[in-house]
């Protein structure tokens, strides 16, 4: 039997065998080596990580930092690349810096360091017959002397990447961290959406709001694989201790040894007081109340609430409109179709709806009232309006907030108000990245920080004294409107 016949017949015992492939032939990096090149040993977590990956279409890896999982990702790649024909790989980063580092990591380090089953254009031993390879910063190319090329293609975080391509393996190297993340994955996912071939690994730790810690957490057909920091055999107790100290509060998210420790990021929500038991309810407001409608509106999302308001300072959310891709006419017609269950006195808006269009002259506030939808401009402050929200949330243990979900109505606003986070420059506000979950907080806001009146109880109805900017908006008012505003807050003392 000639060489290149053992040489083949290795690379088909390989083909079915990655842990076999890796632990044999693989190589990683290790700094704190004094020869960096070393053999890639797997520990226990990783050989059974690499098995399920190898037995599943899609994988999600949430993991601690420093457990070498992309390079294991990264030998998959290269198990793929050798072993089959005609294969495409995908490896998306969130620079081209990073993606630049895949293909490195590949070509330098795993198969410049396999000698035994493929060579390096530049480099062919005299007499090869086997596949080589050839790279460039973003592309790697493994030439098969019976069949066509395998190829390694790498990009960074665009709202495109990877869409005109038809990928067998599609890799998300730190996928929590990505931009766009939502409009990539929309974008990659039809790569590999096929009957009987395409995989998927997204690899990440954790960062709450990303599309990553969506996929983790929700019910789909991702298969879910944790690795805690305890994964490296050389980490010990005394290990942890030492880099907690050092850490502190950030050593959870960063060395999580459970996934609620990876999931609990110390300081990073913004709204921490919210939790199911303070905000959900099914007891609605008693007494009387009024009905406010608040929404926050771009083509890419109508998130719209009702809010009733009683004469205590109680509100309370009975509807949610969270829907994307609506013209001004679409999001008009829906929210009257709903207004007939409520009676509305104002339909709360941000001020950036009053700006006139350069090609029209007509804002968007004007369009919704010629569809019929009157809206009335807030308070954009924002930092104001992070504290009204803060005090509408606020509730003592066991307690509920003065505003509540009656009936799990707004699924998307709670989801929202538990992942948004500090902003990273200004703490007494919330991120606008990731921006999905900005729609339904902005809305509420809206509400929060306008000076809505509750509906009079018996009980407060002589106890309502206007405030001087309730004073300045009567005395500006017209007839008509004076009449409104006394209906609204009751007679001035």
């Amino acid at each position: 039997m000639s060489v290149q016949d053992l040489r083949q017949r290795e690379i088909e015992y390989c083909r079915d065998h990655p842990v076999y492939f890796t632990e044999t032939y693989g190589h990683i990096e290790d700094r704190n080596k004094e020869d960096i090149i070393q053999p890639f040993t797997l520990w226990d977590e990783q050989k059974n990580a690499l098995t399920d990956i190898q037995s599943h279409k899609r994988t999600i890896i949430l993991k601690a930092r420093q457990l070498g999982i992309s390079w294991l990702v990264l030998h998959y790649a290269a198990h793929m690349l050798l072993t089959m024909t005609g294969r495409l790989v995908i490896g998306l980063s969130k620079s081209e810096t990073e993606a630049m580092e895949l293909i490195r990591r590949i070509a330098t380090v795993i198969f410049r360091n396999m000698p035994e089953l493929i060579a390096e254009k530049g480099n062919i031993p005299e007499g090869w017959a086997g596949a080589w390879f050839e790279n460039t910063a973003l592309v790697l190319k493994v030439h098969h002397p019976n069949g066509p090329d395998s190829t390694f293609q790498c990009f960074a975080s665009s709202e495109n990447a990877a869409r005109s391509f038809t990928a067998d393996l599609l890799i998300f190297d730190e996928w929590a961290f990505q931009q766009f993340d939502r409009s990539i994955w929309q974008a990659a996912y039809p790569v590999i959406n096929r009957a009987n071939s395409g995989q998927v690994i997204g690899v990440s730790t954790i960062k709450r709001g990303s599309l990553f810690e969506e996929l983790f957490t929700s019910e789909n057909n991702f298969y879910k694989i944790f690795i805690p920091w305890s994964a490296d055999p050389s980490r010990d107790g005394k290990w942890y201790e030492e880099t907690k100290r050092e850490m502190g509060d950030l050593m959870q998210a960063e060395y999580p040894a459970t996934i609620e420790e990876a999931l609990t990021v110390p300081g990073g929500a913004f709204f921490p007081e919210v939790t199911d038991e303070s905000i959900l309810t099914t007891e609605a407001l008693k007494d009387n109340t009024v009905d406010y409608f608040v929404m926050d509106y771009g083509l890419d999302m109508l998130a719209g609430y009702w809010v009733k308001r009683d004469g205590y300072g109680n509100a309370q959310i009975v509807t949610e409109i969270y829907e994307p891709n609506l013209t001004v006419g679409e999001a008009a017609q829906l929210i009257k179709d709903l207004s007939v269950d409520y009676d509305t006195v104002q339909y709360l808006a941000p001020p950036d709806l009053w700006n006139r269009s350069p090609q029209t002259g007509k804002s968007i506030a004007l369009l919704f009232n010629e569809y019929g939808v009157n809206l009335t401009r807030v308070n954009n402050d924002i930092a104001a309006g992070c504290l009204a929200m803060k005090d509408y949330l606020r509730h003592t243990d066991g307690a509920k907030s003065k505003l509540t979900i009656l009936n799990k109505c707004a699924p998307n606003l709670l989801r929202c108000l538990k992942k948004i986070q500090h902003d990273e420059h200004k703490p007494n506000i919330y991120a606008k990245q990731p921006h999905e979950l900005t729609h339904s907080v902005d809305a509420l806001r809206y509400f929060c920080i306008w000076w809505t009146m509750g509906a009079m109880n018996g009980t407060n109805e002589k106890k309502v004294k206007w405030r001087e900017d309730m004073w300045e908006d009567y005395e500006n008012a017209s007839p008509d409107d004076k009449i409104y505003l006394i209906k609204k807050w009751g007679k001035p003392n």
